[in-house]
């Protein structure tokens, strides 16, 4: 392999550290924002749900897709390799992430799985990875010889 080839080489470690981030940056949206995909704020919730969980002690002022967090808990690094990273939430929480989308709460949809924000914030971190790489593989020192040797 050329050193020019390693340019946009990433490893396990880097797809790794982007699941993982995208994951918290997704969580806080939700949770701490309480905005959508698409960076909307959430729907307020249906008058039986809000019953639900003011019982448990939640906050049914903000609507943050959380009444137990084992949903928005659950979203995680699922795999990756030297290629690519796969996030997403078990079986049953992924049933709760459709069935919110469908009531118009959004975390992620098909036709836009990552909130804009966390896109830019992958093509940044995968830009400054790249920037490394030109550096690393492509910087050699100069010679210049003035006069005899």
């Amino acid at each position: 392999m050329s050193k020019l080839e390693k340019i946009p080489e990433f490893n396990k470690k880097d797809w790794k550290l982007i699941g993982d981030e995208v994951c918290d940056r997704i969580r806080v949206q939700t949770k701490v924002e309480g905005k959508d995909v698409f960076n909307k704020k959430f729907r307020a919730y249906e008058e039986g749900y809000d019953k639900v969980k003011k019982k448990r002690g939640g906050d049914t002022g903000k609507v943050d897709l959380t009444l137990t967090g084992d949903m928005m808990n659950g979203l995680q690094t699922r795999g990756f390799n030297n290629n690519s990273v796969v996030i997403g939430w078990n079986p049953e929480n992924s049933r709760k992430i459709e069935g919110n989308e469908k009531q118009g709460r959004a975390v992620t949809t098909k036709s836009k799985p990552i909130p804009d924000k966390v896109t830019k914030w992958v093509r940044s971190y995968l830009g400054t990875r790249v920037d490394i790489n030109i550096q690393k593989n492509t910087n050699k020192p100069i010679v210049y010889t003035i006069g005899k040797r």
